[in-house]
């Protein structure tokens, strides 16, 4: 501290103590009135461009820190205003100049989340749940099948056969249409694992038109196994 220095030239000695705030003390109480003028001395307003440090000549990095996060949250506040509203039920910003996906951002927060759980292998079905000790097998409590696995769910399930067929084949025309996952691609569904189909994003809409048609990494089904299991264990107790 340079006025240390200078007092120190002039043989002043200086001596900190701890007092507490907000008590009554006269000289503290002083210095946090000089403190407070001082915070806010030359605060005018700035924008992100702007340099805000030449108009604060005596200012606390806490309140440096508190004016950026303030002038930020402002910032997004307005640019929030330009896209539009956010309703209670889905994502309605437009992100898509952020690198968001358009097709999950406007789609149901019920739905997208569904997308993501599956996309990132963490949904609610029976292969994750083996994995986390919520289930005893892999069994597809849709169809039967042994195998109950994203691609499994995807592809080959006998309960959402006529959904597989607009997925992959036959697409959605419309507004709001889209190509079928095959015609994307120009393989078949056999030969085209389901991380890549996640990662495409032109086939963000025909999986979220299938998850919104069927129960697809929804808990449906897995109450009822574990009654049924519950209720097995309670027998063989009995007996």
């Amino acid at each position: 501290m340079n006025w240390v220095d200078a007092l120190a030239r002039k043989n002043i000695q200086v001596e900190y103590r701890w007092v507490p705030a907000h008590k009554g003390i006269e000289g503290n109480e002083e210095a946090d009135q000089q403190a407070t003028k001082a915070a806010y001395k030359h605060c005018g307003s700035y924008t992100e461009t702007q340099n805000p440090l030449p108009f604060l000549d005596y200012v606390s990095f806490s309140h440096i820190s508190r004016r950026l996060t303030e002038v930020k949250w402002e910032e997004s506040k307005e640019e929030i205003k330009k896209m539009g509203k956010k309703s209670k039920h889905s994502y309605r910003y437009d992100l898509v100049k952020r690198g968001g996906n358009s097709a999950v951002m406007g789609a149901k927060k019920t739905i997208a989340a569904r997308f993501y759980q599956l996309k990132s292998g963490h949904a609610l079905i029976a292969k994750y749940l083996l994995r986390i000790g919520k289930r005893r097998d892999m069994k597809c409590w849709w169809c039967g099948h042994e195998y109950q696995t994203r691609d499994h769910l995807f592809k080959w399930c006998k309960r959402w056969k006529r959904e597989h067929k607009r997925l992959w084949v036959d697409g959605q025309e419309g507004d709001d249409g889209y190509e079928g996952v095959e015609k994307v691609f120009k393989k078949p569904k056999i030969s085209l694992p389901m991380s890549l189909v996640f990662a495409e994003e032109k086939c963000s809409q025909a999986l979220m038109d299938f998850l919104s048609c069927t129960d697809v990494g929804r808990i449906s089904g897995v109450v009822e196994e574990a009654e049924n299991s519950d209720h097995e264990e309670s027998s063989d107790g009995g007996v």
